[in-house]
């Protein structure tokens, strides 16, 4: 890798880092603001959900828009949209202006990472591609750690000292990458042709309507995406209930919840960093898929059946060794099945099922947590063991029919 792609990375990287520091600050002192404006307890709520909504009917827009306009326009767009949303929160005179300034930093937001991972996609060959992505989502978890941490800093000097710093940092790395991130590039090397772009002149949005139903019935794509979507969708009951089960039937404290948040997002980036690219190079995306939900799965069974905390802890290791095998796998897997034209869409694509998952999660994990406490990790191990025995008999039809093709060819050249 030469010495102008590295440094590009690198700046992705960052990009990322600062990105997702950004939302780790919003997040715990956004219920404080809300409330500062005299919020009730439903548009808290709202305050946190209508980012995710944003994002939900926004990503694969934004993906398609990437394919059409280059990745870096949309990449800056995205940055300094989400920089000058968040910036005015801090202005924002009651809470309705803040719903609506909250849906505008989601819908900028959701720019930002099919961008960026299909820039890196064009940045890096096939065999440095999980590395590299192994890397951009374990700088993401390492964000959203110290992020909490730097906003609960922030807030000392005022409510709205943390949503200004968080726009005027990500308008300096809007200009950063203006300035260093290359206008344009050779597209990846080894990208699989699976699908293949249709050459219309509809606009971006129109576009990203279909490609995003082109992807979801294409047969090389619709597994990943289902992927994304069922572990979105568990993931959520963690990040909704797991407080409540370590405070209450566990009978521990908010520290203590808030330590095994940490050790999540920690044991999640480190399993990214160090040992997702061999795992993925020796299996290939599908079975490192089945790998991780197999350990998610032990996890929220085990953590439905904890009685100690120590348990609860051991469980949500293994939760975090499934985060770090499954989400980076899932984005390899789209980078190397999908022509590099249609980069985005993908991306944009994977991003939206992934909202729609943490969209309904909480919903979900909410209702099973009020009938039975252990009920909603119960339905997500459930469902990643369902999920896992699903993608070992796509695997093995696909082999199949593989084996099957081949002996076809070697048959007519007979």
């Amino acid at each position: 890798m030469d010495l102008t792609r590295k440094a590009s990375i690198w700046l992705l990287l960052s990009t990322m880092f600062l990105t997702s520091l950004g939302f780790g600050v919003i997040l715990p002192t956004l219920p404080f603001l809300s409330k500062h404006l005299g919020a009730t307890p439903l548009e808290m709520g709202l305050a946190i959900s209508v980012f995710s909504v944003a994002s939900l009917f926004s990503s694969f827009l934004w993906g398609a828009a990437s394919d059409r306009l280059g990745r870096r326009p949309v990449l800056i767009m995205g940055i300094v949209g989400y920089g000058l949303s968040s910036a005015l929160l801090a202005l924002a005179p009651n809470i309705t202006v803040l719903l609506i300034l909250r849906f505008l930093a989601g819908m900028m937001a959701s720019a930002v990472s099919p961008s960026s991972m299909a820039l890196v996609t064009e940045l890096t060959s096939a065999e440095e591609r999980p590395r590299i992505l192994g890397y951009m989502g374990s700088i993401n978890g390492i964000g959203f750690i110290f992020g909490p941490p730097v906003g609960a800093f922030l807030s000392i000097f005022g409510i709205g000292v943390p949503f200004a710093s968080v726009g005027l940092l990500s308008i300096l790395n809007g200009l950063l990458a203006m300035r260093f991130l290359p206008r344009g590039s050779k597209p990846a090397e080894g990208a699989s042709e699976a699908i293949r772009p249709e050459v219309n002149k509809e606009n971006a949005w129109v576009a990203g309507v279909k490609r995003l139903g082109l992807l979801l019935k294409n047969r090389m794509i619709a597994p990943l995406l289902f992927g994304s979507f069922v572990i979105a969708l568990a993931d959520a009951s963690i990040s909704s209930t797991l407080s409540y089960y370590i405070t209450g039937p566990l009978q521990s404290t908010q520290t203590m919840a808030g330590w095994a948040f940490m050790m999540n997002a920690g044991v999640s980036a480190i399993a990214q960093a160090t040992v997702f690219a061999r795992i993925f190079t020796r299996y290939g995306d599908m079975m490192t898929i089945v790998i991780g939900f197999s350990f998610g799965a032990v996890g929220f069974f085990l953590l439905g059946l904890s009685q100690l905390l120590v348990w609860a802890f051991g469980a949500v290791a293994l939760l975090s060794l499934c985060r770090g095998l499954a989400f980076p796998s899932i984005t390899t897997g789209i980078s190397l099945r999908i022509s590099s034209a249609l980069q985005g869409s993908g991306f944009g694509s994977y991003n939206t099922v992934g909202s729609l998952g943490r969209t309904l999660g909480p919903l979900i994990a909410g209702w099973l947590f009020s009938v039975h406490a252990s009920s909603p990790f119960f339905f997500s191990g459930g469902l990643l063991l369902l999920t896992v025995g699903a993608f070992l008999l796509w695997t093995r039809r696909e082999r199949k029919t593989s084996a099957h093709q081949q002996s076809n060819t070697v048959q007519k050249t007979v």
